[in-house]
């Protein structure tokens, strides 16, 4: 027994059917976000470092295929993730969910997170963040946002 266990806040009920347990506050704030991610989305302009990490570089070492990779698919990837944000959004107060609304759930949480992320400069090397840090709140989001997208793909691939 881990003393630092905690509940999973998504689980299975059966076949293409899941539990998600949120305190309103938890749904209040997903709620707060997902119009400013849909803003960015169908507002920003292409090359806003926001969108790095949602639509990143497809061909590294070749710009000219890389442009054409985004010229083909860019509307049709951001198409997808609005889709997803109506799933969250249309299901955002239920307790059950279809696989369908669970996968919009986790494609929206992720791309919350990693504009947070891009902001915060979050990276693989990133550290512990002290308490006076000014940035401290987006980096409890960011965590409790991974937590949560943790607790749906484990759901999803089982314990």
């Amino acid at each position: 027994m881990g003393i630092f266990r905690r509940k999973r806040r998504v689980t299975a009920l059966g076949p293409n059917r899941w539990s998600i347990q949120l305190a309103e506050g938890e749904r209040a704030t997903l709620g707060h976000l997902l119009p400013q991610l849909r803003d960015l989305l169908t507002g920003a302009d292409a090359a806003d470092p926001r969108l790095r990490r949602l639509f990143p570089t497809a061909y590294l070492n070749d710009a000219e295929a890389d442009a054409e990779y985004h010229r083909f698919m860019r509307d049709e990837l951001v198409q997808s993730k609005l889709s997803g944000l109506e799933a969250l959004e249309a299901s955002l107060e239920q307790t059950e969910l279809t696989d369908a609304e669970l996968t919009g759930w986790m494609q929206s949480i992720n791309s919350v997170r990693l504009v947070l992320g891009t902001l915060l400069d979050v990276s693989e090397d990133s550290r512990l963040v002290d308490n006076d840090d000014p940035d401290i709140d987006g980096h409890l989001l960011y965590d409790y946002l991974s937590g949560l997208l943790d607790d749906i793909v484990t759901a999803q691939i089982g314990d």
